[in-house]
This record gives C-alpha cells, structure tokens and sequence, in this order.
C-alpha cells in the first residue's frame, strides 16, 4: 500500500488522474504519469517486476521513479539505465496557507522569456534551457524580484512536484527561497494540489527549508534513473 508521505509523488498524480496504471496489485503499482512520462514503480516482487516490465516493453521510459533500491540497482546492471540519485519527499498536509509579508522592494510574478537564459545559468541542478522555456510557456516558472533584478525563481516539474527553486548568491540569506516556496504552495493550494517536493540526499539545507515550512519529510528515499 502507498504511503501519503513516502509516496506523494505517486499518490497526487493517480488523485488527479494525470497516470496509466501499468499495473497494480497485491505486489505493487506501475504508473507513467502521461505528461512527463515518468514511469513510477513500487514493487515488493522483483521476479513480478521484471515479467511486467519486459512483456509491457517499459524499457522503452527513460525517466523513471523508482521506490525500491533492489529495483534501481537491477535497472542499471541489466537494463543500462542510470541511477543519478535518491531523494526524499517533501509533502505539505495543513489545510492553511503560509503567510507571505513581502518587503516593499520584493515581488514575486511568472516569468517571461525574456528571463530563460537568466534561469538556466543560475539553476545549479541542471543546463535545459528547453525545459526553462517550456515551464515559463505553460506559466509554471515563478521570480522573485528586489528592485526589479531577478533575485530568485522556483517552478513546477512536469510530474506535478515543486522544485526549481534558486537564490541568486548574492541575495542569499535574506529568507528568499522561504518566500518562494511558500508563494508557490498557496498557488498548489488555491489550485485544488497537495503541495510536495523532492529533496536530494544530502541536500541540508533544502530538508531545513521544508521543515522550516512545515512540511512532513519521508522515512524513504525514491530513486531516480535517467540519462
């Protein structure tokens, strides 16, 4: 069975009704969310696993979410995918929003595509400046301005999870990414979403922020593959 913590990531995408299920059963569940198309996995079974996975051909996603190491593991020594990393979930419960006070200079609005090479250079996590174009088309990519300088932004993945999320270094330490965040879960909320997010093992600080926010942390990790 799901866990509404562990496996929010699956979870809001099946209660929104944004997957295929593969299969599910008393050993588990295979979904592909259809925008990403992420192929989401949670077997306890793995000889059931792999008989799933070759006769539905699902070697054909190369983006996965994978909740059991043993299954990571076996999808890079027998399939050739690639394991980048593990992550825990993030999952904002409360019914209340947070309570945003900007300072007079500080905005927050969607940005435009005047700002995507911006994003794209600052985001540490990844160099797609297709993507960043993609988010702010589908008016999924916020900033945060001081004084009409891009000091921060935060998005929406494709799967449905919070993330995206940058301080330029030089307006660090000014509570902006606590700002950022907060802003885009009252927009999660006010849209009928469970807000969540997924942090990087080892990521500190990020799993203080959730915290700090009130956001409940997964016992697990999920596992991603993709090139």
């Amino acid at each position: 069975m799901l866990n509404q913590v562990n496996d929010i990531d699956m979870l809001e995408p099946l209660r929104l009704n944004h997957v295929e299920i593969i299969y599910e059963g008393k050993e588990g569940m295979i979904l592909v969310e259809r925008r990403s198309q992420t192929l989401m996995i949670s077997m306890n079974d793995i000889e059931k696993f792999v008989k799933i996975y070759e006769k539905e051909n699902l070697v054909k996603y190369d983006l996965i979410d994978v909740k059991q190491k043993e299954i990571a593991d076996l999808l890079v020594a027998e399939y050739g995918k690639t394991l980048q990393f593990g992550c825990y979930q993030a999952v904002y419960l409360k019914k209340e929003k947070p309570v945003i006070e900007l300072p007079s200079s500080v905005c927050i609005r969607l940005l435009t595509e005047d700002y995507a090479q911006e994003v794209n250079q600052a985001y540490h996590q990844m160099d797609d400046l297709d993507y960043i174009m993609d988010k702010i088309n589908h008016q999924e990519l916020w900033g945060l301005f001081e004084n009409n300088d891009l000091a921060g932004f935060i998005g929406m993945h494709d799967e449905g999870s919070m993330g995206i999320l940058e301080v330029v270094p030089k307006y660090r330490q000014r509570g902006y990414g606590t700002l950022l965040e907060s802003y885009l879960i009252n927009d999660c909320l006010e849209k009928g979403k469970i807000p969540y997010c997924q942090v990087i093992e080892g990521n500190i600080a990020s799993l203080n922020l959730q915290s700090k926010l009130g956001l409940e942390i997964s016992e697990d990790l999920s596992y991603w593959l993709f090139e």
